[in-house]
């Protein structure tokens, strides 16, 4: 009983790193009178996202008089679905605990909280189950999943990852009753989510990421109701203002290569963008891979095998979100790999595979399980960079939507992709819209034939585009941002994290994107210098 009072103690502590930066927001709160409207922010449980929306409603309350609420988004956790009573602990005790200790944190700039993903409504739930149970079993394949739409609002993509990372597992079992709790989850989250959104109607909603149910849904919904949203989930930009269009988190790149055409001083931005690629392929980690826990191009003195005219498969983390763009032809990445070696196979094309190099642990039985059901896969250790085996001969690198893209382009190697994925306005990958045309490409992979001079070019218009062409002033937001992430995460101290945020907020850019962010500017009202 003592260990349990104790481990509660615990998760309800707020570690004083985080109660200064609480203190420091409630010293700047403004009380609104008579709001001029509302402002949504996911409570999201980092201390970055935490900092980072403290920071801009305070922001923001200097120019417009508003009311702060919060989205108390959590509701799944990762594995608990392996009993009943890991299911309900973490539902009904977990949850509760971690809620009230980020929601008293949140509330040292928000008024209240707006709506709870998993408010308990009785007789609303049960609706809810049923129309999820109905819709679970009459589900026939893991495309009608996909697809899968609640009243009006596409939410299917978002169940499917949803189970492949709360599962965890790296393929959807239809039959898995933890399917129907997402379902039902889901379900929820859209009955609640158009209450508020349609009752409230704020005029900004702040999210970190639109993928999984948590996320995603507030952000279509919102997007629904005609309501503004930042988005701050990805490293190429400080914020995106999303919509009903495009509504994921990641990087717009449908024109990158019509935009790069419009630039002048062309080969000056194509020389700052080898420079940087050229840190990555030596072993750094630039801005654009800050996410990555290590470089994939740091050589380890392993043998490179003999991959002389064969294809390398490059694994993603099995339990990633594979719909984080906007379309993929697989539901997830175990049918993709099982597809494309199993084309390769058949077609009696040498190929071997490769893990993400960050990847969780999860991964490794997944690979064990790839690795059973076809014993004649060569593997190739992650300790070999990419570099070694372009220097070794590969033909062909697949990929669903990696940054081995424009690293193979830039090193003479073609690339096949299968799905939306960020070079997609340019020629350096073969991308395919079926699987009918993904096999054709498959079969065509050592023959594929591009021009190595086209393909290093268009890599650096490419890294341009996507890394590079901000601006200075939002260049310089961008990296202050992942300098107060890194602080964070470091676990810094409340102090330094303070200063990081005073930095962040003294910069132009930042005080342009306050700008976008105001009530009295509209989604094409102001156009940020540096802007294409």
């Amino acid at each position: 009983m003592s260990s349990m009072i104790v481990r509660i103690k615990r998760a309800l502590a707020i570690e004083p790193r985080l109660a200064m930066l609480a203190g420091h927001f409630t010293g700047m709160r403004r009380v609104a009178v008579q709001p001029n409207g509302v402002i949504l922010v996911q409570c999201v449980e980092d201390p970055y996202y935490f900092g980072l929306f403290g920071q801009i409603v305070s922001s923001l309350r200097d120019k417009d008089a508003m009311r702060v609420e919060q989205f108390v988004l959590r509701s799944l956790n990762v594995g608990e679905s392996r009993s009943w009573i890991t299911f309900l602990r973490s539902r009904l005790v977990g949850n509760a605990l971690m809620n009230y200790k980020w929601v008293r944190l949140y509330r040292s700039f928000c008024a209240g909280v707006g709506y709870r993903s998993t408010a308990i409504q009785p007789i609303a739930d049960m609706m809810d189950f049923y129309r999820a149970w109905q819709c679970w079993r009459n589900l026939s394949d893991k495309e009608s999943l996909v697809a899968l739409t609640i009243d009006g609002v596409v939410v299917g993509d978002l169940v499917n990852d949803s189970f492949l990372r709360f599962k965890p597992a790296p393929m959807v079992d239809l039959k898995d009753g933890y399917l129907l709790i997402l379902l039902w989850q889901a379900y929820r989250d859209v009955r609640r989510a158009k209450r508020y959104f349609s009752r409230v109607s704020p005029k900004l909603y702040l999210t970190s990421y639109s993928t999984y149910i948590q996320h995603g849904i507030p952000v279509r919904i919102a997007l629904h109701n005609d309501v503004r949203v930042f988005s701050f989930g990805n490293y190429q930009e400080f914020f995106k203002e999303l919509s009903l269009e495009d509504w994921v988190h990641t990087r717009n790149p449908d024109a990158y290569a019509k935009e790069f055409s419009l630039l002048v001083r062309q080969d000056e931005r194509l020389a700052l963008a080898e420079t940087a690629l050229a840190t990555r392929l030596s072993g750094g980690v630039d801005s654009a891979t800050a996410y990555m826990k290590k470089s994939a191009y740091v050589e380890t003195g392993e043998t490179v095998p003999n991959v002389r005219g064969g294809v390398v498969i490059f694994l993603h983390d099995f339990y990633d979100s594979p719909h984080v763009y906007r379309g993929m032809v697989f539901p997830d990445f175990w049918e993709w790999v099982c597809f494309t070696i199993e084309t390769l196979q058949g077609a009696g094309i040498p190929f071997f595979v490769k893990p993400h190099p960050n990847q969780i642990s999860l991964s490794d039985n997944v690979l064990s399980d790839l690795q059973q059901r076809y014993p004649e896969l060569v593997m190739i250790s992650s300790g070999i960079t990419n570099k070694q085996l372009v220097e070794a001969g590969m033909a062909c690198a697949v990929t669903v939507y990696g940054t081995v893209g424009h690293e193979m382009a830039y090193l003479g190697v073609p690339t096949i992709a299968c799905g939306h994925h960020p070079h997609i306005s340019f020629g350096i990958c073969k991308t395919a819209k079926s699987r009918a045309e993904y096999r054709d490409f498959l079969r065509q992979a050592t023959k594929l034939g591009m021009d190595t001079l086209s393909m290093r070019r268009e890599s650096l218009m490419f890294y341009y585009m996507h890394n590079l062409c901000l601006g200075d002033e939002m260049m310089a937001l961008r990296d202050a941002a992942s300098e107060f992430r890194m602080a964070c995460h470091a676990d810094q101290g409340g102090q330094e994290l303070i200063e990081e945020l005073k930095k962040l907020r003294q910069l132009p850019g930042y005080e342009m994107s306050i700008a976008r962010m105001s009530f009295n500017s509209t989604r094409d009202g102001i156009t940020i210098k540096g802007d294409i």
